[in-house]
Order: structure tokens, then C-alpha cells, then sequence
């Protein structure tokens, strides 16, 4: 728990408090030799009390025997640890019917604190779960540290318990707001005051999601608190729609044992009703609420579906989107080869992977010739156009031998990965003819023939002609360009050294 709000506890003087007569129970109930006449005499010294164990007695005993109509009767009857349940289940009941609720809805509260001990109790019962009665109490005080946090910061709770929708958002707006929840609190407070770890366990519990591998306890606990929603919210079937999914999830109850759980705590109210003296009331049908319930969740999975089918959709376009602008990025804007950066990583790769082969991995590096004479005399726009037209015909010629790639300006960069030199001057010459067969339309109808100086240069580890970096190999490479260009243009020439 969050330590200032534990600070807060301890110091508040007006937390919920139990009478002498419960806190001398539980002080009893802690012990494995507890005396049952003691116990009867002690509970006796408060008639009110006496009557409403009794009471509570014969509404929780399944015996086709005479009614119980004495302490000691109930504890003869029903055992000692049962009997000092009830009692504190009266105890705790008083006490928190007693307390100030300030701006907490009281009727709401009371009517889930008992639908909340019903509902536990028929679970445990369902569940076949030991001393069934204990879970009565469980649930009746699993929401007893609303109380508290009510009490400590009666203005912040106050907005915080009418902001939420439901119980479930209640619980994530406090441990938003306070760094804890009524669940931890009424632990705290269990604690506080003494009683079995059974309790304070179970309570600290009580919120928690289930799955199929809780215990039957915190089952028991966690459930009735959704049970109890039936009675408390106004949107029954919202409510029975997320029993059924929660059900599903833990595989805990079918359809037909939810409705059964649900006629069992109906059966309970009236008994509740007279011994708390309430007006608790089922206004719905278990099995009407459960079919228009399935009903919802049907209408509700279909709608997931289409918002699925949409989503995956969406996502399918992101990532064509983002694979699309992976490739734009990799690329040259202006004629569609690769740009330097991508095409510099190529080669760094490449490099790596001829050194551990020992194949021949050649680079080839191309200039435009005399294309500022282009740009000159035909315009940027032209020479833009030029500048497309070549790297076409390099991507053309150079097929699946190697990547294309934009230098910068007028110059361009072939990395073949498995080609020797030999071959890439066969390509250099395909190429240059290539060039000479399909000259470029310019304006006017004239034409113009494109010729490029080729430096070609190979890393092959394997031959011995080995280079120490790509850096080297692209230098060599662009220095046999420039030798091609100065020697007469329009040429390939081999790097040699």
C-alpha cells in the first residue's frame, strides 16, 4: 500500500469500528480451544445480537430439523467456528450500516454488501469449498475499505466514487487517484482490528481477475462481487454479458449454473431482507437475462470482428505504406536507381561477404559524357530528362547482375556481387552499344546520343586481387572512370594498378 495513505490510516480517529462484543469474538476466533458455553455467554449479553445469529443461523443452515432458537443451539447445531462467523457478520454489518457514508450512495453500498455475502457463500457452496458460512462474512466486508477511504478523504473519494461507471472502474480510478485500492484498505483494516488472515487475505484478493487456475476462494470472492452487479447497476444485462465472458475465461460456470446461483441467492434475499430489515428485490428473470445476455455478446464478438477485420486491414495498408516509403527512401528521387547512401551500404555488405567467400565482387563507375554540354544547351529540365533515360538503360543492361546506383550529378555506381571483370566489361560493352541504338528525344524533335566513360574494378580475395576496404575498391573503381574519360571517352577500361 502506498505508505502516506497507511500514514493517513493510522492517524484517523473515525475509521469504522467494531463493538466490545466482536473484537472479544475475534480474539476467540484466532484461538483452536475456543470455549462454546463462553462464547453463547458472551454473545447472549447482547440480546439484539443473540437474535440475529439465531436468525442468521436457521437462514444458513440447510436442516430439515426444528428451528434453532438459542446461541447455544446454533452452536450446537452448526459448530463453534460457524456460529462466531455469524456473529461477526452481524458485527461487521452494523458497523458499516452505522457509518457515515458522506456523499457514498448508502443504499446502493448495504444492498452489495449482502447480495456481495449471499453471493460468496452460494458460490463456496457450489464450489464444495470448507466452512461455506466464512464466505458469507468474505463477501458481506470485501467492499469495507470504501468506508475507510471514504472517511480519510471524504471530498477526493466523494468525485472519484461518482466519476465511475461500474465497480470495476471504481477500483482503477482510486488506485489512479490514491495509489491503492478498497481492497487493500479493507485489508489494512482487517488486519487492524485483528481478524483471521483468512479474511485479510481473501479481501486483499477480493478484486483481483480470475483465470482457471485460481483458487476456490479467490473465486468465490472475485465472483461475487459481478453476481452482486445484478442487483446494484441499472444495466443487468451488460452486467450478465460480462459474468457469462469472465465464466467462459476462468471455466468456472456454464450458463445453466450461473442461473442456478443466481435462483439460490434470490431464494436468500427474503431471509436477509427480514434479519437486516432491507427491501433487496430481483427485478429480472435469470433465464431471460441470460439469453438476451448471450444475445449481446454475440452482437458485441461481431462487432469486434468487423473492428478486427478493419484493424487488420489498416494495419495490412500501414505496412505496405511504411514498405513503400522504405523503398522511396532508399531510392534516388530523380531517376529511380538506388541513392548513394543505400547503395554505399550495398557495397559495404557485399565487400564483407567477398572477403569471408573469396568470389570476385566488381564495381563499376560510370560518367555521363560531356553532359553539362547537355544541360547547357537543351536545359536543366532536358538534362533531367537525359539523366532518366541513362539510368533505364543501366537498370536494363545491368539486369540481375548487379544494384544500380546514383553517385551524384551526372555520375553513377554498379555494384555486381559474383562478377569478374571480364564479364563487366561485357556489360559495359552492351551497354555503350545499347546507348548508341537508342538515342534520347530531346525538344524539336532532335536527338541526341548518350556515351559514358566506364572505370570497372574487382575485389577477388580469391584471385589474389584483393583490396583492404569497399572505399578502396569504389576509389579505384572511380579513378579508372576518370582515366577512361582523360584517354578519349565513350570507353571501358579495368582497374590495374
Amino acid at each position: 500500500m502506498n505508505q502516506a495513505f497507511v500514514e493517513k490510516l493510522e492517524n484517523c480517529q473515525t475509521l469504522p469500528s467494531l463493538p466490545i462484543i466482536a473484537m472479544q469474538v475475534i480474539e476467540h476466533a484466532k484461538k483452536d480451544d475456543s470455549d462454546s458455553a463462553l462464547i453463547a455467554d458472551i454473545l447472549e449479553k447482547d440480546p439484539a445480537m443473540a437474535s440475529k445469529i439465531v436468525a442468521l443461523a436457521n437462514s444458513a443452515a440447510n436442516f430439515p430439523r426444528s428451528p434453532i432458537v438459542t446461541v447455544q443451539d446454533a452452536i450446537t447445531r452448526m459448530g463453534l467456528d460457524m456460529t462466531m462467523t455469524l456473529a461477526l457478520s452481524f458485527s461487521f454489518a452494523k458497523a458499516m450500516h452505522d457509518c457515515n457514508m458522506n456523499s457514498m450512495d448508502h443504499e446502493v453500498f448495504w444492498r452489495r454488501c449482502l447480495v456481495s455475502g449471499l453471493a460468496a457463500r452460494t458460490i463456496a457452496r457450489h464450489l464444495k469449498l470448507e466452512k461455506p458460512e466464512r464466505f458469507f462474512l468474505a463477501g458481506l466486508i470485501q467492499d469495507i475499505g470504501m468506508l475507510a477511504m471514504n472517511e480519510i478523504e471524504p471530498d477526493r473519494y466523494g468525485v472519484v466514487y461518482h466519476s465511475a461507471v461500474d465497480h470495476a472502474q471504481l477500483y482503477l480510478f482510486e488506485k489512479s487517484e490514491f495509489g491503492t485500492t478498497h481492497a487493500e484498505t479493507g485489508a489494512w483494516l482487517l488486519d487492524y482490528w485483528g481478524m483471521p488472515e483468512f479474511y485479510v487475505d481473501l479481501i486483499r484478493e477480493s478484486h483481483t481477475e480470475c483465470n482457471k487456475n485460481s483458487s476456490g476462494g479467490t473465486k468465490s470472492i472475485a465472483f461475487a462481487c459481478k453476481y452482486a452487479e445484478l442487483w446494484v447497476q441499472d444495466n443487468a444485462k451488460e452486467k450478465m454479458s460480462f459474468l457469462i465472458s469472465n465464466s467462459d475465461k476462468c471455466q468456472l460456470f456454464s450458463n445453466k449454473e450461473i442461473a442456478e446461483i443466481i435462483e439460490a441467492i434470490t431464494a436468500q434475499i427474503p431471509s436477509i431482507n427480514n434479519i437486516f430489515e432491507t427491501n433487496i428485490e430481483t427485478e429480472f428473470s435469470p433465464a431471460e437475462l441470460i439469453e438476451e445476455a448471450k444475445h449481446l455478446l454475440v452482437e458485441r464478438n461481431l462487432k469486434l470482428m468487423q473492428q478486427l477485420a478493419s484493424a487488420r486491414s489498416e494495419v495490412k495498408e500501414a505496412r505496405a505504406s511504411e514498405r513503400q516509403l522504405k523503398e522511396q527512401l532508399k531510392k534516388d528521387q530523380l531517376t529511380g536507381v538506388f541513392n548513394r547512401a543505400h547503395i554505399e551500404n550495398i557495397s559495404e555488405k557485399a565487400f564483407v561477404r567477398a572477403s569471408k567467400t573469396g568470389k570476385p565482387l566488381t564495381v563499376m563507375f560510370l560518367d555521363v559524357d560531356h553532359f553539362k554540354q547537355v544541360n547547357d544547351k537543351y536545359g536543366h529540365q532536358m538534362g533531367d530528362y537525359a539523366l532518366k533515360v541513362f539510368a533505364r538503360a543501366l537498370a536494363k543492361y545491368t539486369g540481375k547482375a548487379g544494384y544500380v546506383g546514383r553517385y551524384g550529378g551526372e555520375e553513377f555506381v554498379i555494384i555486381m556481387p559474383d562478377i569478374s571483370s571480364d564479364v563487366a566489361m561485357t556489360i559495359a560493352k552492351r551497354l555503350r552499344e545499347g546507348l548508341k541504338q537508342t538515342p534520347v528525344k530531346m525538344d524539336n524533335n532532335l536527338r541526341i546520343t548518350l556515351q559514358a566513360s566506364i572505370g570497372i574494378a574487382t575485389h577477388a580475395p580469391g584471385a589474389k586481387r584483393s583490396f583492404n576496404s569497399i572505399d578502396k575498391l569504389l576509389d579505384a573503381a572511380d579513378k579508372t572512370m576518370y582515366r577512361a574519360k582523360h584517354t578519349g571517352r565513350d570507353k571501358a577500361i579495368i582497374y590495374s594498378p
